[in-house]
C-alpha cells in the first residue's frame, strides 16, 4: 500500500511533507488525549480491530489467564476443566509431601523380623504380594492384623489403639523391604496405604 491508497490525489504534496506529517502525528495524539469523543472512537476501533483479528487475541489471553490461574473459576464445578498451573503445583507440593523417604538398601537384602511388630510386617507384605494386588487399603490392613495373623502376632481387642499399631507394622514393613512404600491418599480419609512397588 501507499500514500495514494489513503490520500486524495490533490493533498499528496501536502501529505509527503515529512514536517506536515509529523505534525498530523502531533495532532492526532492530542485528540486522543484531550478529546474525549474521538478517544472514545479511536477505542472502538481498536477494540473491533482485536475482536476481528485473525490471531485471535482476546480468546488467547483468556486461554492464557485460565492455564495460569488468573481466572478464578473456583465457584463453577466443572470436572471436565484442566488443573491450571497453579493447581498442578500444588498437587506436586502435596505428593512431595506425602512422600516418606528412606534409605536405600540393596533389593536383594531384607531384613529379619526381631519383633513381634516385624513379624507382622513381613506377614503383611507376604499377603499383599500373594494377594496380587500392588497395595492394601486401610481397611484391608486392619483386617489382616485383626483375623489372618497368627494368635501369638493377631491384634485382638484388648489392644486400644490399633491404629498405632498399625503405623508400627506399616513403618516395619517399610524399612524391611526395600519394594515396599508408605503413600498417603490425596482424597476421602487421606488414610495412609502399602505400596508395593513394580
Amino acid at each position: 500500500m501507499s500514500l495514494a491508497d489513503f490520500i486524495p490525489e490533490k493533498f499528496l504534496e501536502l501529505f509527503s511533507d515529512p514536517d506536515f506529517s509529523k505534525a498530523i502525528k502531533g495532532y492526532n495524539l492530542f485528540l486522543i488525549k484531550e478529546d474525549l469523543e474521538y478517544r472514545a472512537e479511536v477505542k472502538t476501533y481498536f477494540d473491533v480491530c482485536l475482536i476481528t483479528s485473525e490471531l485471535k487475541p482476546i480468546k488467547r489471553i483468556a486461554e492464557l489467564e485460565t492455564v495460569t490461574g488468573l481466572n478464578d473459576y473456583s465457584d463453577f464445578e466443572d470436572e471436565e476443566r484442566e488443573p491450571n498451573i497453579p493447581e498442578k503445583i500444588e498437587a506436586l507440593k502435596e505428593e512431595i509431601r506425602n512422600i516418606e523417604y528412606k534409605a536405600p538398601v540393596s533389593s536383594t537384602t531384607t531384613l529379619e523380623p526381631t519383633s513381634k511388630t516385624d513379624v507382622r510386617a513381613s506377614l503383611l507384605v507376604s499377603e499383599i504380594r500373594d494377594s496380587g494386588k500392588d497395595h492394601f487399603t486401610n481397611h484391608e490392613i486392619i483386617n489382616f492384623l485383626k483375623s489372618k495373623l497368627p494368635d501369638n502376632c493377631k491384634v485382638n481387642d484388648t489392644i486400644q489403639n490399633i491404629r498405632k499399631v498399625k503405623q508400627d507394622v506399616l513403618k516395619a514393613a517399610s524399612n524391611m523391604y526395600p519394594d515396599v512404600f508408605l503413600s498417603k491418599k490425596k482424597t476421602g480419609h487421606k488414610e495412609v496405604r502399602l505400596i508395593l512397588s513394580s
